[in-house]
């Protein structure tokens, strides 16, 4: 069989750290196939030096990072939407055979797919700025007009891509991701963060950017209820707060707990280390993802890789996700989140479940190989 050199675009960065997951599981999945399904496949990362640190976790895994300036790839792109022919030589010294997920152009010296992780900006106009709106606008109908491929994470991404784009409906697969926890993640002593945090034995968790679309909001307010019925449950959130993106966002917040008086109940961690953040969520009680948008939850899909118990929101995307353990509650609802978090405090049990744990890993063994394969058989189709 041919050999072929897939190159992986990092497409996370410190603010948006779901990008650089999705890249780091998508290479442990395709590296946790045989032997034999890989012989062919030399696997490269290909990042700016500023997103470097996001590599690190999964350099073992790679055979080779190529490292570019943003400048350079500017005049790439722009050049292959102008010209008609590219020649290899120059514009393809990697000799890369599939680059994903990025906008490559019209012509192109090597097949790509990009990959459009959802169209919240639809849904959530008010949650945008409005040269945000055009920038994603702009970029969706530059993919749909050219990619090879446009992967989308969800059926419910899928459905919207055919509304928004139908003539390139055709061209687009779903591949829903999969979480990679990696066995040193379970050798810590889990109890040991959490008391370096300084957190009670019984704590919820919450491990989403504080971004207005998360709806951090409803946690506080179902926190608000119990306090009326005496009930005081602690939750804890971990995740990017940066004051540039999402300082109103962060202020509300604030000044809600403060409002509430229930700031005791609160422990506010922001980005922590990730062995750490799955070291919390293996001790918590039960793991709290209230958002009102997503493309496919790395929280929910890291939840599933411990079986761990989880409250989530009815937004559809998580209904299609279908996590076990789960109890959903309607998103615009803290009435039904508290019911749900009361229930919680009397019929859960916090710590890590090594019973649990160990279903949860023998399963997603086998889930992140289906998605190692999956990627490949898109990989295949379209070079």
């Amino acid at each position: 069989m041919k050999n072929l050199h897939i190159s992986l675009w990092m497409a996370g960065r410190s603010g948006w750290m779901g990008g650089a997951i999705y890249i780091q599981n998508l290479v442990r999945a395709i590296t946790s196939l045989s032997l034999a399904e890989r012989a062919n496949i030399k696997l490269s990362i290909t990042c700016l030096s500023s997103d470097l640190n996001l590599v690190r976790p999964i350099l073992p895994y790679v055979d080779r990072v190529y490292i570019f300036g943003k400048f350079y790839l500017k005049i790439c792109h722009s050049l292959a939407d102008r010209l008609v022919f590219l020649p290899t030589q120059i514009f393809n010294p990697l000799k890369i055979d599939f680059l994903y997920p990025t906008y490559v152009g019209s012509i192109s010296p090597y097949s790509w797919g990009s990959w459009i992780p959802d169209f919240q900006h639809y849904y959530f106009p008010e949650f945008f700025s409005k040269e945000e709106i055009s920038r994603r606008d702009a970029l969706h109908q530059k993919i749909a007009d050219s990619a090879p491929v446009i992967v989308l994470s969800s059926q419910m991404a899928q459905s919207d891509f055919h509304r928004f784009y139908p003539k390139a409906a055709s061209r687009t697969k779903v591949m829903n991701f999969v979480s990679y926890l990696q066995p040193e993640y379970f050798e810590p002593n889990p109890k040991l963060i959490q008391e370096k945090y300084g957190l009670p034995n019984t704590f919820f968790l919450v491990s989403n950017q504080f971004w207005k679309h998360k709806n951090h909001k409803l946690v506080i307010e179902a926190l608000g209820i119990l306090k009326q019925k005496k009930v005081y449950p602690t939750v804890v959130f971990t995740g990017t707060f940066n004051a540039k993106d999402n300082y109103e966002c962060f202020n509300e917040l604030s000044y809600k707990i403060e409002k509430l008086d229930i700031s005791k109940q609160i422990h506010i961690l922001g980005l922590i280390p990730r062995i750490e953040q799955i070291q919390l969520m293996r001790m918590c009680l039960a793991v709290i993802q209230p958002s009102l948008f997503e493309g496919w939850s790395t929280v929910i899909e890291d939840a599933r890789t411990l079986g761990k118990a989880m409250l989530v929101s009815d937004f559809p995307v998580h209904l299609e996700q279908n996590p076990p353990f789960t109890f959903f509650f309607e998103r615009h609802n803290p009435e039904h989140l508290a019911s749900l978090i009361f229930e919680a405090l009397y019929n859960f049990q916090p710590g890590s479940n090594l019973e649990k744990e160990n279903v949860a890993r023998e399963n997603n063994f086998y889930a992140t190989q289906a998605y190692g394969r999956r990627f490949l058989e898109i990989v295949n189709t379209f070079r």
